[in-house]
């Protein structure tokens, strides 16, 4: 068999070294695989893109999504439609976090992330675009704060891996809205969303990366003494969706909190005082899981 092959790689990444590698390779009878190499903690959605595919099939067309593990695997194979002919290709590819599939057994509920007694008022947070183009506003939705008096430990609102965390910046700026600076921890969850947790103390970190978190496990010290709003905390959820072009990106929606026994979608409100409810705690857990939460 004679074949040709050719490739183009072009890397998109959101941050200033790549997460994710992609590389190709060719058996004899043709087949062309691509692999990853995944350096971090966290799972990302792949997005493989095929400019030029000639005689040879992928298992979507131009496009492939498929899903970055930490460590190393395999994304998708090409295979020749016929033997004996030229084949040819490119690809490039982008990632964002979080797994498109990923899926959970029960509906997840979220523990307000501070010290359980912590009196605590919400309040959603706004969009970039409307702190630097007034006269526009943006109503997307991309977060919720919780506000507090007094300096507090940040817990683990869900079940998850520790998969992202930057705890260096001790920057005392006063007056402060919004820092692309903040200090914050990312956690990865079962059905493939990812929650991050802002405005936390320099190096305050009681998790480290690859670290496996339950609900009201403490994370970090908050901070905020500095910013207009004074001390409080940011969370945010992201997940991966298509938008109409096909494309992959994270988007930030709301959740459910645990709130005075009730499942609550928070936006203004309170004061309140935060409770950790047993079933929250526990309901992500596997059976072994429960099994040692209950010795303790």
């Amino acid at each position: 068999m004679k074949y040709f092959v050719s490739f183009l790689l072009l890397t998109f990444s959101f941050s200033a070294f790549s997460q994710i590698e992609v590389t190709s390779e060719r058996d004899d009878k043709g087949e062309v695989t691509l692999n990853y190499v995944n350096s971090s903690e966290m799972t990302y959605t792949v997005l493989l893109e095929f400019p030029v595919l000639l005689n040879l099939s992928t298992t979507g067309g131009s496009r492939v999504i498929a899903i970055a593990n930490p460590g190393k695997g395999r994304l998708t194979t090409l295979k020749p439609l016929q033997s004996n002919q030229r084949t040819n290709y490119s690809y490039k590819y982008t990632f964002v976090k979080g797994n498109i599939y990923g899926k959970t057994k029960v509906e997840p509920i979220y523990l307000v992330p501070v010290k359980e007694g912590t009196t605590v008022r919400s309040v959603p947070m706004t969009h970039l675009e409307n702190r630097l183009q007034p006269k526009e506003h943006n109503d997307e939705y991309v977060g919720i704060s919780f506000h507090f008096d007094e300096e507090v430990e940040i817990v683990a609102p869900r079940k998850g891996i520790v998969a992202g965390l930057s705890m260096s910046n001790d920057k005392s700026s006063e007056n402060l809205d919004f820092t692309r600076s903040e200090n914050f921890i990312e956690i990865y969850h079962e059905d493939g969303k990812v929650t991050k947790i802002m405005v936390l103390k320099s190096g305050s970190q009681q998790v480290q990366l690859g670290q496996e978190v339950f609900p009201g496990d403490v994370l970090a010290t908050s901070a905020g003494d500095n910013y207009q709003g004074g001390k409080h905390v940011r969370m945010a959820v992201m997940e991966v969706v298509k938008n109409e072009e096909g494309l992959i990106k994270n988007k930030i929606i709301p959740v459910n909190f645990a709130i005075n026994g009730e499942s609550v979608l928070l936006e203004n409100y309170g004061p309140f005082e935060v409770i950790f409810p047993e079933e929250v705690i526990t309901r992500e857990m596997t059976k072994k899981e429960l099994k040692n939460y209950g010795k303790e």
